[in-house]
């Protein structure tokens, strides 16, 4: 218990301005006051019912798989990319998209199906509008999307929300080549077979991940999303890992930094490759805190992705960031007036 205690009072010795992780806490007593909110408690996302968070000046983050990204703050709920759907070997979520009925919004990287593959039927559940590129929203109404819903961003556009803002950034997705594809994806698919954990013979394919294969989502296609809060705090979510574009460059002349950022970490099969991708994105955006997407096994098409080489070349070239991997659908509750950080699951929730 000393040493708990020594360990939680390090959260408040920590450095002005540098973004404090608190650390493994022995049961719900040990939890930070502004933790013990009820968004803090839950593994249920807001958008499928769960709580809202109370303290005014609290985002609470939820990996949901794939690349999807549950953002709430005050009442209002933001969604980033929509495939909920499995294949039936790959490890559940824990949420269905027919669950997600109180987005405010939804907001698309980019238009593959393991990106958007439900973004128009959760949109249409919560009468949500659905942003994303001039592909994505063409697609998203095919798809079944109100037109009306349909908002389509350009680099530069803001949205506004109570208390924070939302800024749409051109990206680029990852420039894997189709010779490179054909050849990895190729292994990886036969890897599958070899082990015994890809779909078995004649079992059916998930029907709902679709989206567009249009070629000019590589450069025209892929947004990154900054959320700006009234005290400062800023967040930035992107969803590939191309390369670097002047949107983005601008972007982080004019605001120097981020104070929490999540980059996508997938595409070419292993670490070694896939760091190329990701890690110059992270020193763009010289976050305090890093948390991966789209790592985790996806639809079939990709593998799990170990984080510990990602975490460690992050570690090597910038050792003050605080890069973390919490469990699907577990709190990451961000207090950006501190910029102190609670990572909840059900070891830290009240028992009783």
């Amino acid at each position: 218990m000393t040493m708990v205690k020594n360990s939680l009072r390090f959260l408040k010795q920590c450095a002005l301005g540098a973004a404090a992780l608190t650390p493994l806490a022995a049961n719900a007593a040990d939890v930070p006051a502004w933790a013990n909110d009820p968004a803090c408690q839950t593994l249920t996302m807001a958008a499928a019912g769960g709580p809202t968070p109370k303290n005014p000046d609290l985002m609470v983050l939820r990996y949901a798989g794939s690349a999807n990204f549950e953002l709430a703050y005050g009442n209002t709920v933001l969604l980033f990319d929509a495939q909920y759907e499995r294949e039936a070997y790959a490890r559940p979520i824990g949420v269905k998209a027919e669950q997600l009925t109180k987005a405010t919004a939804v907001y698309i990287g980019h238009g593959h199906g393991d990106h958007m593959s439900e973004g128009p039927q959760i949109a249409n559940q919560s009468k949500a509008p659905l942003f994303g590129a001039a592909l994505t929203t063409e697609t998203a109404i095919k798809m079944g999307l109100p037109a009306a819903q349909a908002k389509t961003v350009k680099n530069g556009d803001v949205q506004k929300y109570p208390g924070f803002s939302v800024e749409a950034i051109l990206a680029q997705h990852n420039s894997r080549t189709p010779e490179f594809v054909k050849i990895a994806g190729g292994a990886w698919q036969n890897l599958q077979k070899a082990t015994g954990i890809g779909r078995p013979e004649g079992a059916p394919r998930p029907t709902r991940i679709t989206g567009t294969s249009d070629v000019k989502v590589l450069t025209e296609g892929t947004y990154a999303f900054l959320m700006t809060f009234d005290n400062g705090y800023k967040f930035m979510m992107l969803d590939s890992s191309g390369p670097i574009t002047e949107g983005e460059r601008a972007v982080m002349k004019r605001i120097g930094k981020v104070d929490a950022a999540s980059v996508a970490y997938q595409g070419y099969y292993v670490p070694a490759r896939q760091i190329e991708g990701t890690l110059p994105l992270v020193e763009l955006f010289k976050p305090d805190v890093f948390i991966p997407n789209h790592h985790d096994e996806t639809a079939g098409s990709f593998p799990d992705m170990g984080t510990e080489p990602l975490f460690l070349a992050i570690r090597e070239k910038m050792p003050a960031v605080r890069s973390i991997s919490p469990l699907l659908r577990a709190p990451i509750c961000i207090n950006t007036k501190t910029k102190d950080i609670f990572v909840g699951d059900t070891w830290t929730f009240p028992k009783g």
